[in-house]
């Protein structure tokens, strides 16, 4: 794994029974400043092109699976206030999720959609081998909607009612909002078709499913 910065996120209890929902959306987490002022702390990042999982532990390019650039976040200064905020929204989260957590394992990464074309296919955050300990994704969404075409994270659970779809991208695409979902949900970004989507992805941590 890359990074493994632990941020141990406090204890809490559940008061939440709901149904199941494949993933939860918490709009204007990260104001319209908030988001400039990250954009700008990883202005000076040296991104590198995104790798994927080849089965075995290692991590390669494929152009076919995933196209776009990526950086690492650490919970050091200056980007701490970043972590306490996501771990706010893990909280309630996971009041309806229930999991087994015990903080963010990794740095986050910040990615970068640029170029018609970027995308990424469906997949999961983790399941089982060395991703096993991957139990929740949150994806914040940095770029305003005006400012590309296409570049859509979608739901698979979701993906056989167009009409849920579609106001899901109205929602997913506002610029500040934090996606939450189990990391074993398959999901994906759609091409980009201009413009460029920046968005900030962390996943947070616990024992293996079971």
């Amino acid at each position: 794994m890359r990074g493994f910065t632990v941020h141990t996120l406090r204890a809490f209890v559940p008061d939440e029974t709901r149904p199941y929902q494949s993933a939860r959306l918490y709009p204007s987490v990260f104001s319209d400043r908030q988001c400039d002022r990250l954009l700008d702390q990883v202005a000076d990042l040296v991104t590198d092109p995104a790798h994927v999982g080849s089965g075995d532990g290692e991590a390669e390019h494929d152009d076919g699976v995933r196209r776009s650039r990526i950086a690492w976040i650490s919970a050091d200064e200056p980007f701490g206030w970043i972590y306490d905020k996501l771990a706010a929204v893990v909280r309630r989260a996971n009041r309806h999720y229930e999991f087994e957590l015990i903080g963010f394992t990794e740095d986050l990464q910040f990615t970068e959609y640029e170029g018609a074309g970027a995308f990424y296919t469906w997949h999961q955050d983790g399941l089982d081998g060395e991703l096993a300990c991957r139990k929740l994704s949150l994806v914040v969404q940095l770029s305003d909607p005006g400012d590309y075409e296409g570049g859509d994270l979608e739901l698979f659970a979701m993906h056989d009612d167009p009409a849920a779809m579609s106001e899901w991208r109205a929602h997913a695409r506002s610029r500040g909002t934090v996606i939450a979902f189990p990391a074993f949900e398959y999901h994906r970004v759609t091409p980009l078709l201009a413009g460029s989507r920046r968005s900030l992805v962390c996943w947070v941590g616990g024992p293996p499913f079971r």
